[in-house]
């Protein structure tokens, strides 16, 4: 009425292996494939982020950080973060020639305006270059993203 089957212990150690290595492969295809969307998730909107660098006034230099996020469609900025610290009050990214115009005034109530062109945008130091006005004087500046 039964039928017994025997099998060799070697062919069962070789039948659970195949199958381990089988569910294994299959957990690494995906999480190969799971790896770059999950990269470029942290990555998030280009221009945030915390960037560093200076603006060329003549024989003088003067050091420029600028924090930036974007939250629901709008770009935000704080400039030189700290006691004087002030806020973007418009900005705007022109996503056709990558480059930011932003607007801001400062504690001195002198309004301040920046355009720049993203360089790099690929890299993780990309940076901003362009001209930084301030009281009716344009000077070249550059920051790089951290």
């Amino acid at each position: 009425m039964f039928k017994v089957i025997v099998i060799p212990s070697y062919e069962l150690l070789s039948l659970r292996l195949g199958e381990d290595l089988k569910l294994k492969s299959a957990f690494f295809t995906l999480l190969l494939l799971l790896c770059p969307l999950i990269a470029g998730a942290q990555e998030g909107h280009p221009l945030k982020g915390t960037w560093r660098g200076e603006i060329a006034m003549g024989d003088d230099t003067r050091a420029l950080v600028i924090i930036m996020g974007y939250e629901t469609d709008s770009i935000t900025g704080m400039i030189n973060p700290g006691r004087t610290s002030y806020r973007f009050s418009s900005a705007e990214l022109d996503a056709d020639n990558w480059t930011l115009h932003a607007s801001a005034t400062n504690r001195d109530g002198v309004d301040v305006r920046l355009t720049a062109m993203l360089h790099e945008i690929g890299a993780r130091n990309r940076y901003l270059e362009g001209t930084w006005q301030e009281a009716g004087n344009s000077y070249p500046f550059r920051i790089t993203r951290e």
